[in-house]
């Protein structure tokens, strides 16, 4: 991942020293002071780089960090977008604001990321419990009576754990795994009530073609893993726009050299 903002813009242009003209001054004194604010910021945005630099290599990172992550790096762009640039600066300004912009996106999207990981698990955690005893329900049961109250019982779990599901605040990066993961429970949901009936009109034959399919959809754990592997490999995406950003503050930064020439 890149530096999360450009600093030193005034070493980036080239500018005349004394006897200069005023929209040279004027320029200079605004990239001047962009850089003390810019060396004011650089510990909290130092840190914040890291921690998000961090993520992206997979370290673990709690909420806390993240939150503050996000607040530096508004902090900052609050502290630049407080600046007036002259009329030649201004299109270096809004450039620079878009970095800041992008920055804070990231890492809103990154604490997103996080707090859903931590929040999808803890969901999907009474599926397993209820998947533990539906087996040993239906090993137990001896009649189909019994069999169809214990495959009630478990759909009533898979309503429930859906239901949690769709409460959460899903990050963009997740919402297609997490739609599968919707479906995947809903077709599972169906499934069970197409296995109860057949089990009370003891059709044996139907029974055992369920079962099979049955026991394919009413894993969560592997579903969990594929959740925290695409969250990891989607979010570099992001990224992306991090680079395209600072690409086009270089450019205009190139730009307004030009034109002082």
């Amino acid at each position: 991942m890149r530096r999360l903002v450009l600093a030193g813009l005034v070493g980036g242009v080239v500018l005349a020293g004394c006897g200069e003209d005023p929209d040279r001054s004027a320029v200079r004194g605004y990239l001047e002071q962009v850089n003390a604010v810019q060396a004011g910021q650089q510990r909290a945005l130092g840190e914040a780089d890291a921690t998000l630099k961090a993520y992206a290599k997979g370290t673990p990172t709690d909420e806390r960090a993240l939150v503050r992550v996000e607040a530096q790096i508004l902090n900052a762009r609050e502290a630049v977008a407080a600046l007036k640039p002259p009329a030649q600066a201004r299109k270096v300004h809004s450039r620079l604001l878009h970095v800041y912009d992008v920055d804070a996106g990231v890492a809103h999207e990154t604490l997103r990321v996080v707090r859903y990981q931590g929040a999808a698990p803890h969901a999907l955690e009474p599926l397993d419990r209820a998947s533990a005893r539906l087996r040993r329900d239906l090993k137990r049961a001896r009649t189909s009576g019994s069999q169809a109250a214990a495959l009630t019982r478990f759909s009533a779990t898979l309503e429930r754990v859906i239901g949690r599901l769709e409460k959460l605040d899903v990050p963009v990066l997740l919402a297609p795994a997490h739609r599968s993961q919707v479906r995947r429970l809903q077709a599972t949901r169906r499934l069970t009530a197409e296995l109860r009936t057949a089990v009370r009109k003891k059709d044996s034959q139907a029974v055992a073609k369920l079962l099979l399919r049955f026991r394919r959809g009413s894993e969560s754990k592997r579903v969990q893993r594929e959740l925290s592997r695409r969250g990891i490999a989607d979010y570099t995406s992001l990224l992306r726009g991090v680079a395209a950003a600072q690409t086009d503050l270089g450019r205009a930064q190139a730009e307004l050299n030009r034109s002082l020439r």
